[in-house]
C-alpha cells in the first residue's frame, strides 16, 4: 500500500512545532515588541522535527512493507496514494480537518493519529477522519490489514508492546538536515527517545499524560546507547534531543545509560528535559561526563502561592537556586521554563515570576500563557469560561479562558514584557557570551 503522513500546517508569522508540549504542539509567539519579535523571527529560521510518533509509525508502516511518504503538504494528485495518515495538533486543528475533508470528498481514507485528536476525536471524525486512539506506533504493529479499517470511526486498542520493540523512528525519509537549536549548539541532531509516562501532579494541565499515562516506562539503557550510536556512525549526528516529559526519573536507569554512553566513548552531546528536585550532585556529574549538553526545567512561577494553587509540584527557591549552579558549575546550559496568566495570576505576581527569572539568570528562559488544554482534567473546570473561538488559538501563547483578573490584551503585554525585561538585561548578555565562547 502506497501511505502519505500528512502533516499539515497553517501559514503563520510565528514558529510553529508540533513535536512539543505533548504532542498537542505550540505557536511559538512571544509578544510584538523589540525583542519578543526578534526571537520570533530567529526561532522561525529553525527547522522543527515531525512529531516523534509520526516517525515511529512511519518505520513501523515501512517494517510491515508499505511506501510510505512524508509531507506538509497535499498532492495534487490525491489518486496517487492508497491512504492517508493526518498527524494532529491543537496548534493545526482546523487545517488538519480541512486536509481530511478534502480527503474525504475525494473518497480516500484518512487515518488520524497523535494525542489532540486522541482526547478530542470529535472535530476530526466530522471532518470525514478516522481516530486511531492512544499510541499509533503500537495500533499499526499490531493490525496489518489496513484495508478493513472503517470510515468516519473512533478505534481504541490494546497492546502488550514495549518501548524496545519499536524499530528505530524513520528520521531519514523526513530529513537529513535538521538543526536542534541556533541557541543548543550548531549541526545535526535528532530526538530520541529514552521514557513515555510522567506520574507528577501537574498532569492536571499538562498533556503528556493523555497519550504516554502517568506510569514511567523505560527503555533499555544499552539500547537507547544503541541507537545514538547508529544515528552518529550512520548520519555523523553529534546533537541529540530527548523528547522525554521528565528524563532521569529513574536514578538507577539514568546512571546505566550515562555509564554505557561513556564506555563507547561517543563523541556526543545532548538536551533533556527534567525536573530539579531529581538532580542531585551525583547525577549531574555523571550527566555532563556522558556529554549532557543543556537542560529545560520547568520553573513555572515565581510566586509560591501561585504554584500551591496550580497543584504545581516543586522545589523550595533556595534548593532551585542551588542546583541551578551546581549545573552551572558543570557547564551545562539550562533553560528555564515559566508560566504566567494562572487563574491567581496577578501583575503583582506576574512581576514576582519576571524578577525571579532575572534572580536566576539562566542562559535561557521560556515565559508561555498558562492554557486548560482539552482533554485535561482542568479543562473541565474552565470549559465554560473558554473564550477561543477555535482550537488553533491554543498556542501556549494567547489567553484561552475568562480570566478573573487579566484580559487577553494584557496578558499579551505582560507576556511581551517577560521577555523584553528577560532578555534586554546587561547581565543576561554577557552570560550568554560567555556560554557561547566557551561551550
Amino acid at each position: 500500500m502506497k501511505i502519505l503522513i500528512l502533516d499539515p500546517e497553517k501559514k503563520v508569522t510565528h514558529r510553529i512545532s508540533k513535536d512539543t508540549s505533548g504532542g498537542y504542539g505550540t505557536g511559538n509567539d512571544f509578544g510584538d515588541s523589540i525583542i519578543p519579535t526578534f526571537l520570533k523571527k530567529t526561532l522561525k529560521m529553525v527547522h522543527d522535527w515531525a512529531p516523534m510518533f509520526a516517525v515511529y509509525t512511519m518505520s513501523v508502516l515501512k517494517k510491515e512493507g508499505h511506501e510510505v511518504h512524508y509531507s506538509k503538504k497535499l498532492p495534487n494528485e490525491l489518486s496517487s496514494f492508497d491512504l492517508y495518515i493526518v498527524v494532529s495538533s491543537i496548534v493545526c486543528c482546523e487545517t488538519e480537518c480541512e486536509n481530511i475533508r478534502i480527503i474525504s470528498e475525494f473518497n480516500k481514507k484518512a487515518l488520524v493519529i497523535g494525542p489532540f485528536s486522541t482526547s478530542n476525536p470529535k472535530k476530526y471524525i466530522e471532518a470525514g477522519g478516522t481516530v486511531i486512539m492512544g499510541e499509533p506506533e503500537f495500533f499499526f504493529m499490531k493490525n496489518k490489514n489496513l484495508d478493513a479499517i472503517e470510515n468516519n470511526k473512533m478505534i481504541s486498542f490494546q497492546h502488550n508492546f514495549g518501548l524496545d520493540d519499536l524499530p528505530y523512528p524513520d528520521w531519514e525519509s523526513v530529513s537529513k538536515n535538521r538543526k536542534v537549536s541556533l541557541l543548543f549548539g550548531l549541526g545535526k541532531s535528532l530526538p530520541i527517545l529514552a521514557t513515555r509516562g510522567c506520574p507528577y501532579s501537574c498532569f492536571k494541565y499538562c498533556v503528556y499524560p493523555l497519550q504516554q499515562g502517568r506510569k514511567p516506562r523505560h527503555r533499555e539503557a544499552i539500547k537507547i546507547v544503541d541507537e545514538l550510536e547508529y544515528w552518529y556512525k550512520k548520519f555523523n549526528v553529534k546533537m541529540f534531543v530527548f523528547r522525554d516529559p521528565v528524563f532521569s526519573i529513574n536514578k538507577k536507569h539514568t546512571i546505566e545509560f550515562c555509564e554505557e554512553l561513556i564506555k563507547r566513548k561517543l563523541k556526543i552531546r545532548y538536551v533533556i528535559e527534567t525536573h530539579l528536585r531529581i538532580l542531585d550532585a551525583e547525577l549531574i556529574k555523571i550527566l555532563k561526563q556522558s556529554g549532557l549538553k543543556a537542560v529545560k526545567v520547568g520553573v513555572e512561577s515565581g510566586d509560591e502561592e501561585v504554584l500551591k494553587d496550580a497543584n504545581r509540584f516543586t522545589i523550595k527557591k533556595d534548593e532551585q537556586l542551588a542546583k541551578i549552579r551546581e549545573l552551572e558549575k558543570n557547564n551545562i546550559l539550562i533553560s528555564a521554563m515559566f508560566i504566567i496568566g494562572f487563574p491567581t495570576d496577578n501583575e503583582s505576581s506576574i512581576m514576582k515570576t519576571i524578577r525571579y527569572a532575572q534572580k536566576l539568570n539562566t542562559t535561557f528562559s521560556q515565559f508561555s500563557v498558562w492554557t486548560p488544554y482539552p482533554g485535561t482534567p482542568v479543562f473541565k473546570e474552565y470549559e465554560n469560561e473558554i473564550i477561543a473561538k477555535k482550537f488553533e488559538e491554543f498556542t501556549q501563547y494567547n489567553l484561552v479562558f475568562k480570566h478573573k483578573i487579566l484580559s487577553p490584551e494584557r496578558i499579551r503585554v505582560l507576556l511581551g514584557k517577560t521577555y523584553t525585561m528577560y532578555y534586554g538585561r546587561l547581565s543576561w548578555a554577557l552570560k550568554f557570551l560567555k556560554n557561547s565562547i566557551f561551550a
